[in-house]
């Protein structure tokens, strides 16, 4: 069998390693720039912005469930009227239900929302 033996002459050697330079950011931390900037914006009155749904009035909104097909014609009256919302069509429409009762389907349509509305307040 043969003998295996070390040749150190064969070894691979190193490569050499470059130095690293050290990066330099291209603008520096200058406090008086930095106070003329500020005060800029601060002369600059910029208007302030608002989030989420905007205030009209002191109106309340709550939820009402109906089914796609109700929607659906709510939709198509809004837009074949030219309302703006859907709240709008649905308030002419029930305008209109309510203009074409009878005096005693008036007095009990009063009579029900002054019940509700008192509800409301509690």
């Amino acid at each position: 069998m043969a003998k295996l033996k070390f040749k150190k002459s064969e070894k691979k050697k190193p490569r050499p390693i470059n130095e690293t330079k050290l990066s330099k950011p291209n603008e520096t931390y200058d406090p008086a720039t930095t106070a003329i900037a500020v005060e800029q914006e601060l002369k600059e009155e910029k208007p302030k912005k608002r989030r989420g749904r905007p205030k009209t009035g002191r109106k309340h909104y709550t939820t009402v469930r109906l089914m796609q097909s109700t929607v659906t014609k709510i939709n198509a009256l809004e837009n074949a009227l030219g309302i703006k919302t859907q709240d709008e069509t649905v308030d002419q429409a029930l305008d209109r239900v309510i203009n074409s009762m009878t005096s005693d389907e008036k007095r009990a349509y009063k009579l029900w929302l002054d019940m509700f509305q008192k509800k409301e307040r509690m």
